[in-house]
């Protein structure tokens, strides 16, 4: 839970567009070359995880996270000339950081429930820790916020403690570790995932009904995850300080926690009155990000950030009709993959639309190509109704 407590989540933003005075172009960019150095890192942790147990992987993950904040701050005290340079050193140690320990800590606490006897209940415990980890995230972004107005330079420095007080868990913590013969099995099945990914790809390409799924799913989840990265400098403009910015935040990851528990059940409603139930929300945030009202502009934003949640039943729908059985599990990972690519590469280009046109206007595009995309999907499910008739 330790490493949950990003106090930086949402003011890194603020602190290097408002205080170090750089654009928003540089922010993405930054932004991406943190996402590309988890998602290289990834594909090496695998590698140093067969070399090392899990606790030294996990221990070298955490010496990095809590490394990083203080580089980032560091650079408000050094020459401007190099505060692009300390900030992209310090976003690849924070994403080398989060590949090392990512896996590596599920591993560490299945070996740990285990070993305790307790792996049948290892489904509870889980969602027990991702329900308490929701909880501590959303309470680190609103303190964030806080911290920041105090000083800036406090959440970056409550962050390496708290993660910190991770390594000093890991310490103490006793590894059981996994036989030569478990390693090569996980190695095998690791390798024939990659080739199954591969092979999915392949077939996705002579598929327009996939393809065009693919490129739906990856386009708006991460252009509005980029859109959400640069969001707390805008509300700042509108005259929100740190704390209240950050108690919006923590509204909307509130709001989109109640949304994604009930979203699944919007499966079970006709597909047309799905349609229509998505496009008029996003009709709604279209009309009240584009008014001048603050609150209104926010309620509105809120409504896109949520949307994705909502998405689900229908990229549920799509895979169902679309994806075969076999590839189905694997369609998802290369698609989570392909989202994070995706955000790497088009974050510095929203960047460079919002500031070249504005908030306001990346947010309605965004909206209203979303509902022709949406519309376009219900059209092509009912082509492949009528076809399987």
């Amino acid at each position: 839970m330790l490493t949950q407590a990003r106090f930086t989540r949402i003011i890194s933003v603020l602190f290097i567009v408002q205080v170090l005075k750089l654009d928003s172009i540089q922010f993405s960019l930054i932004q991406s070359i943190f996402l590309f150095s988890q998602s290289f890192s990834e594909i090496l942790s695998g590698i140093i995880g067969d070399m090392f147990n899990n606790k030294t992987v996990i221990f070298s993950g955490l010496f990095l996270l809590a490394t990083a904040p203080l580089i980032t701050v560091s650079s408000f005290f050094l020459p401007s000339n190099i505060t692009l340079i300390i900030l992209v050193i310090s976003s690849v140690l924070d994403g080398i950081g989060n590949a090392l320990i990512s896996g590596a800590d599920d591993a560490l606490f299945y070996e740990g429930i285990r070993q305790d006897g307790n792996e049948d209940d290892y489904g509870k415990i889980r969602g027990n820790m991702q329900f308490i980890s929701s909880v501590v995230v959303g309470l680190a972004t609103a303190i964030g916020r806080y911290l920041f107005s105090l000083n800036y330079a406090l959440p970056y420095i409550f962050q390496s403690i708290f993660i910190l007080g991770a390594v000093v868990v890991i310490v103490f913590t006793k590894e059981n570790k996994a036989t030569k013969a478990e390693s090569e099995q996980d190695e095998e099945t690791l390798s024939g995932i990659f080739k199954k990914v591969l092979s999915v790809f392949k077939d996705m390409v002579h598929s327009s009904n996939i393809l065009f799924l693919f490129i739906f799913t990856i386009l708006v989840t991460s252009v509005i995850n980029a859109i959400f990265m640069l969001l707390p400098n805008y509300i700042s403009k509108l005259g929100f300080d740190a704390s209240a910015n950050g108690n919006v935040f923590m509204i909307y990851s509130l709001a989109r926690g109640l949304i994604a528990t009930p979203a699944y059940r919007l499966i079970k409603m006709r597909f047309s009155s799905l349609t229509i139930l998505i496009a008029s929300l996003l009709f709604v945030a279209t009309g009240l990000e584009w008014q001048q009202n603050k609150y209104l502009f926010l309620i509105g934003a809120g409504i896109l950030y949520i949307v994705l949640d909502i998405l689900d039943p229908i990229v549920m729908k799509m895979l169902n009709l679309w994806v075969s059985d076999i590839s189905r599990a694997t369609f998802i990972s290369g698609l989570s993959f392909s989202i994070s690519l995706m955000t790497m590469i088009i974050n510095p280009i929203i960047g460079t639309i919002i500031q070249s046109y504005g908030t306001i206007y990346m947010l309605v595009f965004t909206s209203l190509v979303t509902i022709f995309m949406i519309f376009a999907v219900y059209f092509l499910i009912l082509k492949t109704k009528r076809k399987s008739n």
